[in-house]
This record gives C-alpha cells, structure tokens and sequence, in this order.
C-alpha cells in the first residue's frame, strides 16, 4: 500500500473528522439518516460527485457498549469479524447499499463503535460481487478491533485509523481479536508529537491508564488534535518503528 502522504489530505482527514462528530447530532446536512432497531445510526450523503458513508458512534463510557456487544465471530465477504459490531453494520446495510454508485469515490467514517461499523462497510464494498467498488476510503477515528486474528489481509483500499494515545477503546477486545493488518495509523503521541505508522510496542508504551475514557472523546482529544495535525509532517524513524 503506498504512504499515507501520498494517499489522503489534511482536508480529507479534517472533513472526516467533522462528520464523525455531526453525526453524534440529529442531521447532517443534505444527508439521508437510517436508524435502526439495534441502535445503529447511519448517513448517507452525496455531495460534488463524491459518496459519503457516515457512521455514529457511542456516548457515555465505551464500556458500556464493549462488554455488552456479542464477541461470537460472523463470517462477512471471507473475513471473520467481531459478531456484534457485525450486527451493528449489517443492520443499516440494505438501505444504504441501494443508494451507492461503484464508480464514485466513496468514503466510509466513524468514531468509535461509528468506526467499526465504517471498516465492515468499507470491507463489503471492496470484496463483494461485482459491480466492484474501486475508490473506496475508509477514515476512522477511536475503532476499536473488528477481526479475529488472522493472517488473511482486508483488499486493497485506502484504510486509514486515527488513534489517540491513551484512548482504551482503539486496544480492545483483545482477546482472540486484533487491528487491520494492512491499515495505516495515525497516533496522537502524549508528546504532542503526530506519528505514522508506530510499533504496537511504541503505542502501548505511551498510553496513560486515568487518560483511556478521555482519550476517547471527539472533543476533547481527536478533534483538537485532527484540527493541528499535518499529515505532510507526520514523524515516521526508527524510534517509532
């Protein structure tokens, strides 16, 4: 996969990061809201020729929401994934599915449990029957693990997950469960520092446990740090890697 430099903008992220947090709100303006009987909350909106997949995420504790969500794995388009955060997305699929053109780019955001659901949408759209979707971009920001540990890579897509340093929910469930294999990560550093790509040893090393809730939050933590982020100046050495 190339570098994230050479794949998405400081206003892609900046956008992304705008619409994770409008979509905690009631509307999204000229967006199409779905909700569903599971509590999932989706936006579909179509906007200069571009299609944007937007997913709400979780209010209050995320452990809440962590120890009650099924950890049984379902199978999706090849891959095994966390079972609740699978019923979670397929439970606004249909309807979204039906509006979205496979030619136009098409990018797939969330927050938090927002993000899990935004790395499956991304996932069926990119290994799905044909019509295949070529241009697709997933940006997410807190997500936490989606897939039962497995060599077996997601295709192709730019995959992008923004993580803060202390924020709990981006590290769990641990157990059986892991990250993308082939995701690019943005990391918050405690420093101040903005990092691409760091070892998951770096990362844990630089996580504050009285920090994992507040870690968390789009107002507190992501959206000041997204606002002052470059991604022409993410730090990329040897003492992150």
């Amino acid at each position: 996969m190339q570098g994230i430099t050479t794949t998405l903008t400081d206003r892609e992220i900046n956008l992304a990061c705008a619409f994770a947090e409008q979509a905690y709100g009631e509307e999204i303006g000229g967006a199409t809201r779905f909700d569903s009987k599971l509590g999932t909350t989706a936006f579909y909106l179509y906007q200069n020729d571009v299609q944007y997949i937007i997913f709400r995420g979780t209010n209050g504790d995320p452990s809440d929401w962590l120890m009650n969500l099924s950890a049984i794995p379902w199978r999706i388009n090849g891959k095994w994934a966390h079972g609740g955060f699978v019923a979670a997305q397929n439970s606004v699929w249909k309807p979204i599915r039906k509006r979205l053109d496979p030619s136009k780019k098409t990018y797939c955001i969330g927050h938090s449990l927002g993000g899990a659901c935004a790395i499956l949408t991304a996932h069926r759209l990119v290994s799905g029957k044909r019509p295949a979707f070529k241009d697709v971009r997933c940006i997410t920001f807190g997500r936490p693990n989606v897939w039962l540990k497995s060599k077996k890579r997601l295709k192709e897509m730019v995959n992008v997950s923004v993580v803060a340093s202390s924020d709990i929910v981006s590290t769990v469930p641990r157990l059986f469960y892991s990250a993308d294999s082939n995701q690019d990560i943005i990391f918050f550093g405690r420093d101040g520092n903005d990092y691409l790509n760091p070892t998951k040893e770096f990362r844990n090393g630089d996580r504050k446990l009285k920090e994992s809730i507040s870690s968390h939050m789009m107002e507190t933590s992501y959206i000041p740090r997204v606002n002052a982020c470059k991604v022409e100046g993410l730090i990329c050495d040897k003492s992150s890697l």
